[in-house]
C-alpha cells in the first residue's frame, strides 16, 4: 500500500516511570492512486530498527483490510487481513475476516467468521477508532489481531489472534484532568484489553485520533503514549 498524498502525520512517544524509550512510532494518512483512504504505521524499536509496520485500508471507521510485517533478528514475517465484505456494499462488523501469514512451515490462511468481530492491527494510530467502536457496544466486542504476543513462536506470529476487549467512558475528576492536560475536546476512556492492558487510560480527540495512552504493567511500572509532531490537513475532518 502506497499514498500518493498525505493529508496527516505524527508520532507516539512512549515514557517508562517517566523515561522516554527508544521506540519509533510513526504513521500517515492519506490517499493512493484509486482515492481510497490509506493509514501507514510503523514501530521499530532500538538501533538496529526491528519491530512492525502496516499498511491498512479505512471504511467507516473500520479496518477493511491491512498488510503487516514483523521485522525481527530471526526473519520477516509477512501477513494479510481483510473483511469480506458482500458485494456492492462496504464493510461492516459482522463481516467474515479473511487471513493469510507466512508461518515457518510455509504460507498459512483462516477464515473467521462470528458476529461482532472486528479486525484491530495493534498500533496505537489504529487505537482511537477502535475505542469508538467499543464505546457503542457496552458489552464489548471480541477483536481479531495478528499474535505478537510471543514471537519466538514462530507457528503462532502474525496468525490470527481473538481477545474480548471493551471500553467505557472514563468518569470523575481522572477524566477531566487528563482530557485538560491533552487538548480540547478530548474524551476519556477505560479500556480493557489484553492481559499486558487491562484497566488503561486512553484519550482521544475530536479528529478520532489517539492523542494519550496510559497503563500499569504487571510489574508496576507506568507507561505513557502521547502524540506528538501531528501536522494535520485543513482538508481532513478526522480519522475516521
Amino acid at each position: 500500500m502506497r499514498l500518493s498524498s498525505t493529508l496527516a502525520q505524527g508520532r507516539y512517544y512512549y515514557c517508562c516511570d517517566g523515561r522516554e524509550m527508544p521506540v519509533q512510532d510513526h504513521w500517515q494518512l492519506g490517499n493512493d492512486d484509486d482515492g481510497r483512504r490509506i493509514l501507514l504505521s510503523q514501530r521499530l524499536v532500538g538501533e538496529r530498527g526491528f519491530g512492525m509496520e502496516v499498511g491498512a485500508l479505512l471504511s467507516d471507521g473500520l479496518v477493511s483490510e491491512c498488510r503487516v510485517c514483523w521485522r525481527d533478528e530471526v526473519d520477516e514475517v509477512h501477513a494479510h487481513y481483510r473483511l469480506l465484505a458482500a458485494e456492492n456494499r462496504a464493510p461492516q462488523i459482522g463481516d467474515s475476516i479473511e487471513a493469510h501469514w507466512s508461518g515457518p512451515n510455509g504460507p498459512q490462511e483462516s477464515n473467521i467468521e462470528g458476529r461482532g468481530r472486528l479486525l484491530f492491527p495493534l498500533m496505537r494510530i489504529f487505537m482511537g477508532p477502535l475505542l469508538l467502536k467499543l464505546q457503542q457496544y457496552p458489552g464489548g466486542l471480541e477483536v481479531i489481531s495478528p499474535d505478537i504476543v510471543d514471537p519466538s513462536q514462530r507457528g503462532k506470529l502474525l496468525a490470527p489472534r481473538i481477545s474480548y476487549r471493551s471500553a467505557r467512558l472514563m468518569a470523575g475528576d481522572s477524566a477531566t484532568q487528563g482530557a485538560h492536560d491533552l487538548g480540547a475536546e478530548v474524551t476519556g476512556f477505560i479500556y480493557q484489553g489484553d492481559e499486558a492492558e487491562r484497566d488503561a487510560h486512553c484519550y482521544v480527540d475530536g479528529r478520532g485520533l489517539l492523542v494519550g495512552y496510559d497503563w500499569p504493567s504487571s510489574t508496576g511500572r507506568l507507561w505513557q503514549v502521547r502524540l506528538r509532531d501531528l501536522e494535520w490537513s485543513p482538508q481532513l475532518s478526522g480519522l475516521v
